[in-house]
C-alpha cells in the first residue's frame, strides 16, 4: 500500500529543497542577446513543448493563487529567459523590477530550471544568483564583456 500511494505523489510532491540532477549544468543565460515575445502587432509562433517547459516551471515555482496573492507573488511580475540545448528547456525565472510599481526588492527570488522534452523537471535552482543580476542589466544587453556586479555599481 505504502509503494502504490509512493507512486501516486506527482512532481508537486517533490520537497522545497531538491535540485534534481547535479550533472546537468546551467547555461550562461546572459552571454546572447534574446528576442523579446510579446511586443504588440506582432505574431508569435511558440513550440508546444517550450510552452509546456515554461508552464511547468512556473506551477512548480509560484504557490498557488489567490485573490489575496501580493503581486511578486505573481508569475506575470516575472521575466523568463528560455535557452533550448537538445532535449533540454533551460528557465531562468527572476523578478521584473517594475511589474510591482518598484515598491518590492527581490532578494534571492529567482530560480533556474531544466526541463526534459516531455515536461519533466530534471534539475531546479531556486533563489540563486543568475551570472549576473537581472536587475542592473537591460534584459537584452546582450555579452556583459567581463563587467563584474557588485551592489549594482561597476
Amino acid at each position: 500500500m505504502l509503494l502504490l500511494a509512493g507512486c501516486l505523489r506527482g512532481q508537486g510532491a517533490r520537497p522545497a529543497d531538491w535540485e534534481g540532477d547535479q550533472s546537468i549544468a546551467f547555461p550562461q543565460f546572459y552571454v546572447q542577446s534574446a528576442m523579446q515575445v510579446g511586443g504588440e502587432e506582432q505574431a508569435y509562433v511558440l513550440d508546444g513543448n517550450l510552452l509546456r517547459a515554461v508552464q511547468v516551471a512556473t506551477e512548480d515555482f509560484f504557490p498557488k493563487q489567490s485573490k489575496d496573492t501580493p503581486c511578486w507573488g505573481r508569475p506575470d511580475a516575472y521575466r523568463y529567459r528560455v535557452i533550448r540545448q537538445g532535449d533540454l528547456f533551460f528557465i531562468l525565472i527572476h523578478e521584473d523590477a517594475s511589474a510591482c510599481g518598484n515598491t518590492f526588492i527581490g532578494v534571492d527570488t529567482g530560480a533556474r530550471y531544466a526541463v526534459s522534452l516531455d515536461g519533466r523537471i530534471l534539475r531546479r535552482s531556486v533563489g540563486a544568483e543568475p551570472e549576473s543580476s537581472p536587475a542592473s542589466l537591460d534584459i537584452d544587453a546582450g555579452v556583459l564583456d567581463g563587467v563584474a556586479w557588485d551592489g549594482g555599481a561597476q
